[in-house]
């Protein structure tokens, strides 16, 4: 690694830590609301410098500033967490803390630097405050009959390239494109899900009374 990319590691791990420790329910929001600022700002500098790797084709270095995007990501979205929670909007929060929770598997997934910033030990935290904070939740799985789909990366129908879901390349996720559905299989309780943003909002309690699921606060028609 030449020097230019090391004293940006160095600022990289200075921004992280100086945002990591407004990463609870008690520091001040106005703290948190700068940090998310900041980091917006940080990542537009890495994206800079993935694309510079893009176009001198170090496809190495694009997957790694990649890695480092993701993980800027979850943090940014765990402060939106925090400050969603004490706005009174859980169901934004719920939608942050699970962002976090996309944003650390894909930066793992991206480049092997993000073992070095222990994304195992964050992504088992973003799971315990996932616990701890919110009352379970009831997931659905819909099933689709996909018509047709397409790789992220080329273009091509997806299973007709050597691209695999959930791979870098060049600085870039692979993953479908769903471009048409024939319709709609069925849907599921489960209690895993692929997407944990799809769940029960509202549910009808023993009284007959009609509720937001996540702060139990009666719907009215």
């Amino acid at each position: 690694m030449n020097k230019g990319k090391e004293l940006f590691l160095e600022e990289f791990n200075r921004k992280i830590r100086e945002c990591e420790k407004f990463c609870f329910m008690s520091r001040g929001k106005e703290f948190q609301q700068e940090c998310i600022k900041k980091l917006i700002l940080f990542k537009q500098k890495v994206n800079s410098f993935k694309k510079k790797a893009i176009e001198s084709e170090d496809e190495e270095f694009a997957n790694y500033m990649l890695s480092l995007e993701y993980l800027i990501e979850a943090i940014v979205e765990e402060l939106k967490m925090w400050v969603a929670l004490k706005e009174d909007r859980p169901s934004d929060a719920w939608d942050s803390l699970i962002n976090a929770q996309l944003s650390v598997r894909r930066a793992a997934q991206a480049h092997s630097i993000a073992v070095d910033f222990n994304v195992e030990g964050y992504a088992n935290k973003l799971y315990l405050l996932e616990k701890l904070l919110f009352p379970p939740q009831v997931f659905l799985s819909p099933s689709f009959i996909i018509e047709k789909a397409e790789c992220s990366i080329c273009g091509k129908e997806y299973g007709e390239c050597e691209h695999v879901v959930g791979k870098a390349y060049k600085g870039k996720m692979c993953y479908r494109i769903i471009k048409g559905i024939k319709g709609v299989k069925e849907v599921s309780i489960v209690e895993k899900p692929a997407n944990k943003r799809a769940r029960v909002f509202l549910i009808t309690d023993d009284d007959g009374i009609t509720r937001d699921f996540m702060t139990w606060r009666e719907i009215r028609k």
